[in-house]
């Protein structure tokens, strides 16, 4: 039973301008064992941590929110000056990935890792072709998401509201190989016995969390701070305020200051294709309804809201 799927991409077919159907080379994936050795270590995703990745959740054979999931690994790309994405090729790709699963676990992880390519600094790499190195894989083995309401602390991010207009070079809103200042945030909160944090400018205003977007609910009116913040555009949170408008609630995007955080009546961490509450925060407590979290995911992995998703978004 195959419970992890490993493919090495194609990056002549997944970044040709052509449809996938007419790539040069065959074949979108290689499919390999899940220890198998196929990233270089004169690859920069290894000797930089430089290239961008996207993840979420397959439900019963159902890639949750792909297509903005596509179209923001295509955004990232732009922001690093790197190749764009052939969007058809990697749908396909990914349902060629999905097909090889068979494992007992309903929602998987899936994963989408792109490097941009084997490092030209060294010898090995001056002699490469100068595409993008591209994996893919699906894991029901490792940790997946649960729905157990979860507590957060806030911690700094160390800069202010403004950094992104300042230094688009920091690369503020891409989805980023470079996570050890977010794998560091996971161990402070490891060692305050907390689930996961929220992140905050030097001024005040919310970010997001290392892995996760951030919701607040004020009855049925959500918010989530805008992603010209410099933060990411979640998708699993344009899924919630699809629900939400859905159910006759209502959403809105805006630069939101931590202390209307803690006013919040509920509060929610997005990602992966899932809807968590958040239990507590710096010692603050928020109502959770788990019916209605319940609710919320069913929505979102059926595809109840992913039409009304693909359209949400802050007003320019």
């Amino acid at each position: 039973m195959a419970n992890i799927v490993l493919g090495k991409g194609n990056a002549s077919a997944l970044f040709s301008a052509k449809a996938p159907s007419a790539g040069r080379s065959g074949k979108l994936l290689e499919f390999v064992e899940p220890e198998a050795l196929i990233v270089s270590p004169f690859d920069l995703a290894v000797t930089r941590g430089d290239g961008i990745f996207e993840a979420t959740t397959v439900w019963k054979g159902y890639p949750v929110s792909l297509e903005n999931h596509l179209l923001r690994l295509a955004y990232s790309a732009r922001l690093m000056d790197m190749p764009e994405p052939n969007m058809a090729a990697f749908t396909q790709a990914v349902e060629d990935l999905i097909a090889h699963y068979d494992g007992d676990e309903p929602g998987p992880l899936l994963r989408i890792l792109i490097s941009r390519g084997m490092d030209d600094a060294t010898g090995v790499g001056k002699g490469s072709d100068g595409l993008p190195s591209v994996w893919m894989f699906i894991d029901s083995m490792g940790n997946l998401h649960e729905t157990d309401p979860i507590s957060m602390m806030s911690l700094t991010r160390g800069y202010s509201s403004d950094i992104t207009a300042k230094a688009p070079w920091l690369l503020n809103g891409a989805k980023t190989l470079s996570y050890a200042v977010n794998q560091a945030i996971h161990r402070e909160c490891d060692r305050h016995s907390v689930g996961d944090a929220i992140l905050t400018t030097e001024d005040g205003f919310v970010l997001e969390c290392p892995n996760s977007s951030i919701v607040a609910g004020f009855g049925n009116h959500y918010v989530t701070p805008d992603p010209s913040i410099g933060i990411l555009h979640g998708t699993s949170q344009r899924e919630l305020f699809a629900f939400a408008q859905q159910e006759g609630g209502s959403f809105e995007y805006r630069k939101l200051p931590f202390e209307q955080l803690l006013e919040a009546d509920s509060l929610y961490m997005t990602h992966g294709g899932w809807v968590i509450p958040v239990g507590e925060l710096d010692g603050n407590h928020y109502s959770v309804d788990a019916e209605f979290v319940a609710a919320m995911n069913d929505a979102i992995h059926t595809g109840r809201t992913h039409d009304d998703a693909l359209s949400i978004g802050p007003k320019v």
